[in-house]
């Protein structure tokens, strides 16, 4: 009878109004779903590896914004509502990254959802994430993928993707140092993949090719073949693209076997810990930085998170943390209570995004600022280059890349 009822009534509009009214109709899902959210508080999930290869990433991006969710909460929370959050380990596996999202989305009815937290895990995702229309903030994970070209709901916060990484790090080596000779050893998941192809393409720009391209698996405990090869390639500089552990095996092999290139890592081998695992044969090794600071600078911004997050992690402090998983998180989840703000008490997942897109530099702190809009989804474009010193301590070098 409703159905009628409606039906009967559409007559009574001319065309150019009913046209209008079903138009609008259509549009109030989207615009008015504001699920998650409720008069005092706001329902956020997390996705990402707690444990397998990727964990120190995952770990450290949950500890980071769970962090900052509390001080906010401490300070009242966001235009009068408090966080709740959910988190779920995908355990550095894409199939339970995809069930782990689903179950965030359909049964825990999170507002939005701060991770993946690897490549390899997030990738496979994509089709997922985009047709959620949840809005999705990544705060480690760098596949260009996810932000080329902007999927709507999709936002990366401080790392820097691996296709702008690649393009960056090539402007280092050949602009910079001047190298002309340039080997890779690169691990063989979606990460490593993506950041070889940017390399590569950056160098084939400048008349140039790698002179050799090796792959290891991100749980090899040994690479003696590969780095037998990349010697015979006798190259100047060796780029490492891999997560931390088996970069640091690649690197003191490199350097155990006699190669005295520069060895310049990704981004993924800027944890604290990554020269203590390398040792003393990786001192004046360098790698990407994706922050004006690292996790033990003495800027006050970054001393004020690393005390608040010591006094809240302990058994983490004992590890060496925080490292920069911990402070991507912590800068994602800034980025998510600026955003919150912005959007205002009426709050929808629509104006919430439209939020993010006027971010013209917003400054976590801790991170390097974040610049959206509605055609750029990706927060950031800048590299610096950081050094194993003999102390085995880690240091930034003077000057920034703009990888665009």
């Amino acid at each position: 009878m409703e159905g009628r009822t409606w039906e009967m009534n559409l007559r009574l509009f001319p065309g150019h109004v009913l046209a209008g009214l079903l138009a609008l109709c259509v549009a109030l899902p989207a615009h008015a779903d504001s699920t998650g959210v409720t008069a005092t508080s706001i329902k956020i999930g997390f996705i990402g590896s707690l444990t397998g290869p990727a964990a120190i990433w995952g770990s450290g991006n949950l500890a980071g914004a769970a962090l900052a969710f509390e001080q906010q909460n401490e300070a009242g929370g966001v235009n009068g509502r408090k966080f709740e959050w959910v988190s779920i380990d995908d355990e550095s596996s894409a199939p339970k990254g995809i069930a782990g999202f689903n179950r965030l989305v359909q049964t825990e009815q999170v507002f939005a959802v701060i991770g993946p937290s690897a490549s390899a895990v997030g990738v496979p995702m994509k089709s997922v994430l985009a047709s959620s229309n949840v809005p999705v903030i990544i705060p480690s994970f760098s596949s260009p993928d996810m932000t080329e070209p902007v999927i709507r709901n999709v936002f990366r916060t401080g790392t820097l993707n691996d296709r702008m990484q690649g393009r960056a790090m090539v402007n280092y080596l050949v602009g910079v140092l001047k190298f002309d000779r340039v080997a890779i050893m690169r691990q063989s998941d979606q990460y490593g993949a993506t950041g070889t192809a940017a390399i590569t393409a950056r160098l084939k720009e400048l008349g140039k090719a790698p002179v050799a391209v090796e792959t290891f698996n991100a749980s090899d405990t040994d690479v003696t073949s590969q780095v037998l090869h990349l010697r015979s390639a006798d190259p100047q500089a060796i780029v490492v693209y891999g997560y931390p552990a088996a970069s640091a095996i690649a690197t003191r092999q490199i350097r155990e076997l006699g190669i005295k290139a520069q060895i310049l890592g990704s981004s993924a081998t800027s944890n604290q810990n990554y020269p203590e695992m390398v040792g003393k044969v990786g001192i004046g090794a360098k790698f990407v930085v994706a922050g004006n600071s690292l996790p033990e600078s003495d800027d006050k911004p970054m001393a004020d998170f690393r005390a608040a997050f010591q006094k809240r992690y302990p058994d983490l402090t004992r590890q060496g943390r925080p490292a920069t998983s911990d402070v991507l998180g912590y800068g994602a989840a800034k980025n998510v209570i600026e955003a919150l703000r912005r959007a205002g008490k009426d709050l929808t997942r629509e104006n919430f995004m439209a939020a993010l897109e006027t971010f013209d530099g917003f400054d976590s702190g801790v991170t390097l600022p974040t610049y959206l809009s509605s055609t750029n989804h990706e927060g950031n474009s800048l590299m610096r280059i950081a050094i194993i010193t003999p102390e085995l301590t880690r240091e930034i070098l003077p000057g920034s890349f703009d990888a665009k």
